[in-house]
This record gives structure tokens, C-alpha cells and sequence, in this order.
């Protein structure tokens, strides 16, 4: 899922289109799609997973694509990219993630995780956007409600600013294959956004696919946001 690289620009669906695609992909383990924000998870040691999806907003449409796997048992290791168009503009990105647990979450507990991510536009090297967040997750009512606390920072390469990002989302299970998802998520003088996601497993533990519907959390500012996506797991 995770928060951290919420680009979030006031006034502009596009950008802000662009800021939710490149959040969300800074999440490719068990919360991941169709959440934002991320969870105290990784995947199991010698497993991967693929998580692809398409987003859309006023005239901005992304596709992105982004592999992940467990590497020595400790770290997730992911890395991404997507094609971006606008106004007949075509525009690709690249995205580089290490994520690891302190504490796994388990039924009915809570887990502890920390998520690196390295965020750039094809063309200008690898001078990016570097952010830091730090996943709490609780197991309620036997997994049947996972709960979902961020809190990290981000550096945006056009400013050289550091700012605070934030995240609070819930996944409620409501059968063997379906799970909605509701959250909020902003960065430091940014503002924040909603986002409800509902996922369906084809195959349980092996094939998602999901969708998310958003919106700016500000009287008069309406920025939807749409996303699409499918997600494959190995075992």
C-alpha cells in the first residue's frame, strides 16, 4: 500500500492524480491495493507478488506495474514503473522500495514496520523524491478488521523540502474474497484526501482484482480519483 510519496498538489487533478498513483504503489505487500496506506506486513520469504493498476482523473491516465519479493526472509524489495499521459504528453516513472517488520502483525495483535522509497522521472536520472514511513497495524475481531496508522516524512526533489506525511485507513473483511477499505491520507502543507476501495480475490491468496474511488478533503475542491487494478501472488 503505504502512504509516503503523497505528492499532493492543491488546485490540479492531475497532480493530484499522480500523487495518489505513486502512493499507492509504495505498497505492494497484504494491505497493498486497493489501500493507500500502508500495513506491518511483508511477503513470506521466497514469495513475490505483482500488483498492476490504472488510474484516471480529469485528463490524466497512469498504468503502473510493480513487482515485489522477499529477499533473506527480512526485506520486501520492490521496484516499479509506470506511463503516464496528459494532454497527448506521455511522461514514465520509476520507483524503488525496501520494506521490513520489526514486529509482525498476527491475530488479534499489532505489528511495527518501516518502508524506504526512492521515487523518479525517466529522464532525470535517479534525482527523486526520498520518503520514510512507519506502518502501525492492529488485528481486530480476528482479522476481520485491520486497522492501519502511518507516519513518516518526504523530501521532494523540485523543493529540497522536508515534509510530514500521514495516513489512517481500515480493511473490513467481509467474506473469504471480498474486503472493503476505507482511509484518509495528506502530507504536511499539502492537504488530505478520502479514498473507499472494495477488493475481490478470483483465487484466493493468488489473484485480486480491485478498484478505489477518492476525493480531496476540501468544501469546493473536487479532485476525483479512480483506480482499476489486479494483483498476482506466488506461493
Amino acid at each position: 500500500m503505504t502512504l509516503l510519496n503523497i505528492l499532493l498538489r492543491p488546485r490540479t487533478a492531475a497532480g493530484v492524480a499522480g500523487a495518489c498513483a505513486l502512493a499507492v504503489i509504495s505498497q505492494p505487500t497484504h494491505a497493498g491495493r486497493p489501500m493507500t496506506v500502508d500495513d506491518a506486513a511483508i511477503v513470506a520469504p521466497g514469495q513475490c507478488q505483482l500488483e498492476t493498476y490504472a488510474l484516471r482523473a480529469d485528463q490524466l491516465e497512469q498504468y503502473w506495474a510493480t513487482p515485489a519479493c522477499n529477499v533473506g526472509g527480512s526485506w520486501e524489495l520492490a521496484a516499479g514503473g509506470a506511463w503516464s499521459e496528459e494532454d497527448k504528453r506521455t511522461t514514465h516513472y520509476g520507483r524503488l522500495q525496501a520494506k521490513t517488520v520489526f514486529k509482525p502483525l498476527e491475530a488479534g495483535g499489532w505489528g511495527l514496520g518501516l518502508v524506504l522509497a526512492h521515487q523518479f522521472r525517466a529522464g532525470r536520472g535517479l534525482d527523486g523524491d526520498l520518503s520514510a514511513n512507519v506502518p502501525l497495524s492492529f488485528s481486530l475481531l480476528d482479522d476481520g478488521v485491520l486497522l492501519h496508522l502511518n507516519a513518516g516524512v518526504q523530501r521532494g526533489h523540485a523543493t529540497h523540502k522536508v515534509n510530514a506525511t500521514w495516513g489512517a485507513g481500515a480493511a473490513f473483511k467481509l467474506d473469504e474474497r471480498n474486503t472493503l477499505s476505507a482511509e484518509v491520507f495528506g502530507q504536511q502543507r499539502n492537504g488530505a484526501r478520502y479514498q473507499f476501495g472494495i477488493a475481490h480475490a478470483l483465487i484466493p491468496d493468488h489473484l485480486q482484482i480491485d478498484a478505489t474511488w477518492g476525493n480531496r478533503i476540501t468544501r469546493g475542491a473536487s479532485e476525483p480519483v479512480v483506480t482499476l487494478g489486479l494483483v498476482l501472488q506466488t506461493n
